[in-house]
């Protein structure tokens, strides 16, 4: 899918991947062509990703950054998913700003991938105040949708946190899909973030949902720096 190149990934990039339909696929996407070109990288979270169907070799749990450190240091080529908690037996949390920063600096050059929302596997979502949780040390934001969210009706079967959107509407149209991606750039992004380049990734653009896609890339295109759609299962992305 050549996800390097178009997101134009360098080293030390600290990319934060936020909204929903396909966040934890793009991250172990971007992971594998990292892995293929031996490009040095970790990936992780400042919210919470499930690691079921993660090989327990490849993670790192503990709450000791410095020990997390250490053991990436025995095999630096290795694809590492690192976590400071284990929750449930299936979700790991992530470390704070500072110890983020740490592993950066005696890693470095180091690629990190990290999540920084949870959708509870919804297409997309609606954002309580505190979310998403960017680590200051982010050079891009990825923020990810599910095409098929267009034309659907506002509720929990397609939206996380349904019941935050308050405004009138009831279907998820072009028009609300505009006025909700400016308000993330608006609300949660700036001023604090408002000069990191921001990308919006359209994922499963196959099948029916094509040409909702590609009206979605479209208005992404103008709200964006860059806007993507493609399909992650079907493995390809193109630029709007």
């Amino acid at each position: 899918m050549k996800l390097i190149k178009l997101f134009n990934i360098q080293n030390n990039d600290v990319i934060t991947i936020t909204g929903g339909g396909g966040k934890t696929s793009l991250m172990f996407a971007i992971g594998r062509e990292l892995l293929r070109a031996g490009i040095k990288h970790v990936l992780t979270t400042t919210a919470k990703i499930c690691i079921s169907d993660v090989a327990a070799d490849q993670c790192i749990i503990n709450e000791d950054i410095t020990a997390v450190l250490h053991q990436i240091e025995q095999e630096p080529q290795k694809e590492w998913i690192i976590g400071k908690d284990l929750l449930a037996g299936q979700k790991i949390s992530g470390f704070s700003n500072d110890e983020l920063l740490f592993l950066q600096k005696s890693l470095s050059p180091v690629v990190i991938l990290n999540e920084g929302d949870g959708s509870k596997r919804k297409p997309y979502k609606f954002y309580n105040e505190y979310e998403p949780i960017i680590p200051s040390l982010t050079t891009k934001i990825i923020h990810v949708i599910g095409a098929e969210v267009l034309f659907q009706k506002i509720d929990d079967e397609y939206f996380h946190r349904a019941e935050l959107f308050e405004d009138e509407e009831e279907v998820f149209d072009e028009f609300v899909l505009k006025k909700v991606l400016e308000a993330f750039i608006k609300n949660k992004l700036e001023p604090e973030y408002g000069k990191l380049p921001k990308i919006l990734f359209i994922n499963k653009a196959d099948q029916d949902n094509l040409e909702k896609a590609r009206m979605m890339g479209k208005i992404g295109k103008l709200i964006f720096d860059q806007s993507f759609i493609g399909s992650l299962k079907e493995g390809w992305v193109e630029e709007c």
